[in-house]
């Protein structure tokens, strides 16, 4: 008897004492997003993305290399000379404003793929956040659970001892005592998974625990679908219907003629036309403008019907988003009420009940008015109860994530 209540008092302690154990810091859900937002790696790289794509605008005026020639040898009459020669072609100047606006809507584009990952990462951070705040709740359940079969094992034990029980009721205790303890193993096994997940989103090595004052979140709707066309999902696929319609112009304004631009700088050694003599020193120049025809044009005729093809798939890929969108903000909304009506259900008569099961089992156990076998029944579905209204908050608390991400 003395070592069981040792074996009780140890769990106890170690219970009380399990945040210096694991080194924990509390953290509320604000600054668990601050510092997802800020560290994240994955969000870093979508940024620099955006930086890159930015920084590839500068590179829409790619003018072709300037070609610089010399020529030297019997270039006029059996004298030798020399001559210098720069030749430079262009695209037609729309073709590097379209270029521009493609590179523009490209980087707009990327900065509305950061914005994205960042939501999603609120999400996965909020939802990681309540699911250790779930687990610890269970925990809670378990330890209760736990101090109650502590009590009726040390009972039983005595019982046996003094001959007025029989050694099924022991080993029922012992099971149940034991079914606990490893489920409180399971639970904080996994509860470390939960919390290494937790600081990988955020990047950091601290150990952190929730210190929300509540376990359920609070939901105020003030969005209707007319507004989720602004979602950064559905602007995103807005943005790529521009991307295709940019690049379409880009396409066409390749049919324009190409220029070109040359100098060249000679000398003429003897008698010219003009019956004078000139000497190396006598530098003769002249300039050339060409205009560059396309007038075998079939394979850019066919990326430009290609890129007609991609805005339709960009104009489908865009209704689709939309209703998308409003698919799973419907959905979200029904799982919402669903679930809030079964945590009121809970909270005003299946949690009072349980608590009046948990009680009478115990008084009555004691009393002489049940055996252990009720007791066990009657307790565990007690337990049952206060398992299951955690699962309809979490399931809550889930939907609610999820329209807040939908309405962002």
């Amino acid at each position: 008897m003395m070592k069981q209540h040792f074996k009780f008092i140890l769990l106890i302690w170690s219970l009380a004492t399990v945040n210096i154990i694991y080194g924990q810091v509390p953290i509320s859900l604000k600054s668990a997003i601050d510092s997802a937002t800020k560290n994240n790696l994955l969000l870093r790289n979508e940024r620099l993305k955006a930086d890159y794509q930015r920084m590839l605008i500068k590179t829409s005026a790619n003018i072709p290399q300037t070609s610089v020639g010399f020529e030297y040898g019997q270039l006029n009459s059996w004298y030798s000379d020399t001559r210098f020669g720069i030749t430079q072609s262009i695209n037609f100047p729309t073709v590097y404003s379209k270029q521009k606006a493609l590179l523009t809507a490209t980087w707009q584009s990327s900065v509305m793929q950061a914005k994205l990952k960042e939501k999603e990462l609120i999400k996965e951070v909020s939802n990681v956040y309540y699911l250790l705040y779930y687990l610890f709740e269970k925990e809670k359940i378990l330890v209760r659970s736990d101090s109650i079969y502590s009590d009726f094992l040390i009972k039983a034990n005595l019982n046996f001892k003094i001959g007025e029980s029989n050694i099924l009721e022991k080993i029922t205790a012992e099971t149940q005592s034991g079914q606990i303890a490893n489920q409180l193993n399971e639970l904080r096994a996994d509860i470390k998974i939960i919390q290494f997940q937790f600081q990988y989103l955020l990047n950091v090595t601290t150990v952190f625990v929730p210190s929300e004052i509540s376990f359920k979140l609070n939901y105020t709707a003030d969005t209707d679908s007319s507004q989720l066309v602004q979602h950064t999902s559905v602007l995103m696929a807005k943005q790529q219907q521009l991307i295709a319609e940019k690049n379409t112009a880009l396409e066409l304004s390749k049919l324009l003629p190409d220029l070109g631009l040359s100098y060249s700088n000679m000398s003429m050694r003897g008698e010219g036309a003009d019956r004078q003599s000139y000497t190396t020193a006598t530098r003769f120049q002249s300039f050339q403008f060409g205009i560059g025809i396309p007038l075998f044009y079939g394979s850019q005729k066919a990326s430009i019907n290609a890129s007609k093809i991609n805005e339709n798939i960009a104009n489908s890929n865009y209704d689709n988003a939309v209703h998308q969108i409003k698919n799973e903000f419907f959905k979200a909304q029904q799982q919402f009420i669903k679930n809030t009506q079964m945590v009121d259900y809970y909270e005003t008569l299946a949690l009072k009940n349980a608590n009046t099961i948990i009680n009478t089992a115990k008084r009555q156990l004691l009393n002489g008015e049940i055996n252990y076998i009720e007791f066990v029944l009657l307790t565990n579905q007690a337990i049952a109860i206060q398992n299951e209204y955690i699962n309809v908050v979490k399931n809550l608390n889930e939907s609610i994530i999820n329209l807040n991400y939908l309405e962002q």
